[in-house]
């Protein structure tokens, strides 16, 4: 009776249909509810009992508040309560199980009088083994970073200069440009949902989520394969003591890829000069 009773009242709440898992939960709540009150024989239980059965808008509240409570919780824990979109904590489960990534990374920074820089990346992780990022200005090479996550070690090689510095590295430092630690700052952050898109002729669902600094994160993930195909940062860089527009897009992803270990081994050649820390 619990739940037929309870059935009447989710369909006669709104026009649209209640979302499975939040109606699956619900009636089982209500059925305990319901199933405590029949076996208490206290007077005051009775009368209460009585109550919420027989008043129509109280069953309404009663529901509505269920139906709030469950969505609330699915919505925190990344999952679509209507089982059609993405599960977004299965998405950083599934990328946090791979050994290594690569990715490219185009930043956009702005300065005054119109001024712009891009600066294009090819990036290296695999975990232990460290990271390996090879930067680009106008197609040509001029600085490969190595980190180095055993000895917190980040060395800074500039090929055209034939010099090189050596940096100390915290451990945020490491995972900066970790795609995963990107992913988990969006579901922390209050976020949104984009709907479906098309990048690159695949159809992506996306989120949006915005810190208190301003910076807004998005995330697009294949709506086939559930791995991510594209994370944007739009926000500022702090440089010489002033904030410039920054935009950030991580794409070209291939989860699990095959790297040669030698790749993150800052083998610096003999002729290059050490340069000062600044």
């Amino acid at each position: 009776m619990a739940k037929d009773d309870l059935s009447r009242l989710l369909n006669s709440l709104g026009r649209e249909a209640v979302p499975p898992d939040a109606r699956q939960m619900a009636e089982g709540l209500a059925g305990r509810f319901r199933q405590g009150l029949v076996q208490t024989k206290e007077p005051k239980h009775s009368m209460w009992r009585e109550h919420i059965m027989k008043n129509r808008i109280v069953q309404l509240a009663t529901a509505a508040a269920i139906i709030a409570a469950v969505s609330v919780g699915l919505y925190h824990l990344g999952v679509s309560p209507d089982g059609a979109g993405v599960v977004w904590g299965d998405v950083l489960a599934k990328i946090e199980s791979v050994p290594a990534v690569t990715y490219k990374m185009r930043m956009t920074v702005t300065y005054p009088q119109g001024q712009v820089l891009i600066d294009e990346s090819d990036i290296y992780m695999a975990g232990d083994r460290g990271t390996r990022i090879d930067s680009y200005k106008d197609g040509e090479l001029y600085m490969v970073k190595y980190l180095v996550p055993e000895q917190k070690l980040c060395y800074l090689v500039h090929p055209q200069l034939k010099r090189y510095m050596e940096r100390t590295v915290s451990e945020e430092q490491i995972h900066q440009q970790d795609p995963r630690q990107w992913l988990k700052w969006i579901l922390s952050w209050d976020h949104v949902e984009l709907g479906r898109s098309e990048i690159d002729g695949l159809e992506v669902e996306g989120i949006e989520a915005t810190r208190d600094d301003a910076e807004t994160l998005r995330l697009w993930v294949d709506v086939q394969t559930h791995w991510p195909v594209r994370i944007e940062s739009e926000g500022q860089m702090l440089e010489a003591g002033r904030y410039l527009p920054t935009h950030i897009i991580m794409d070209q992803f291939e989860w699990d890829s095959q790297v040669d270990p030698a790749q993150f081994e800052p083998n610096i050649p003999e002729d290059y000069t050490l340069s000062p820390p600044r």
